[in-house]
């Protein structure tokens, strides 16, 4: 009985960091950016690497598991090239200066009352506030606002302002992260300086801290 359960239990472990590794060729992508190719191909990697848990056939499993991955890899390099685009879905225009394209509403299988909710979900209200909505590929609702609903820029106001700067985090509980620092180019020596001397704490009471290049620090004792 012990000896059937420890050999469930490496076959649980075998699927397990199988499928993660081949989910990982497919880069990184949340399921919603996962093209309808890649979805069909998951769902039969899915099942096929769980065959070890029920069959003790593992070695055909993880071939087939390996094939399926390799296949995945294949079509989404090829779904690059400009010959064969049309193999991951393309954005479709479903508003345009206010107006609801139903043709393209029809082609999505999408509703009238689906395009406001996910409308709404973005903050506009009123179809009239819309100048274009596109239906990305992912599946996700990309707006452009018409002009009179737009919110002001420093450029609509002729402003010179500096662009921001990255913040790189340096310290996680207490612990100080020297890819941080080099990434914002400073020292273990000024960090520790500039806890003294602004904060009056060490590193070590610090939960989070994160640093900019121009020397700004922020801290969450």
């Amino acid at each position: 009985m012990l000896a059937d359960l420890l050999i469930y239990f490496f076959r649980a472990i075998i699927v397990v960091l199988g499928t993660w590794l081949v989910t990982n060729f497919i880069g990184k992508k949340s399921i919603a950016q996962l093209s309808p190719y890649e979805v069909a191909i998951l769902f039969i990697i899915s099942n096929v690497a769980a065959q070890p848990l029920v069959s003790a056939d593992t070695f055909k499993t993880a071939f087939g598991v390996i094939v399926l991955g390799l296949i995945l890899v294949f079509v989404t390099k090829l779904s690059m090239w400009s010959t064969f685009y049309g193999l991951n879905a393309r954005p479709s225009i479903l508003v345009q200066h206010g107006h609801i394209d139903m043709k393209q509403l029809k082609l999505n299988g999408m509703t009238v009352y689906s395009l406001l909710s996910m409308l709404r979900a973005q903050g506009f209200f009123k179809l009239s506030d819309v100048n274009y909505a596109i239906l990305e590929p992912g599946g996700s609702l990309s707006v452009l606002p018409m002009v009179a609903v737009r919110p002001v820029t420093t450029e609509d106001l002729k402003l010179t302002v500096d662009e921001d700067e990255l913040m790189y985090a340096v310290i996680i509980q207490g612990q100080i992260l020297e890819e941080g620092l080099q990434q914002v180019g400073k020292s273990k020596e000024w960090l520790l300086d500039q806890l003294k001397s602004q904060y009056d704490v060490e590193s070590k009471q610090v939960i989070y801290a994160e640093a900019q290049s121009d020397g700004t620090l922020y801290i969450n004792i």
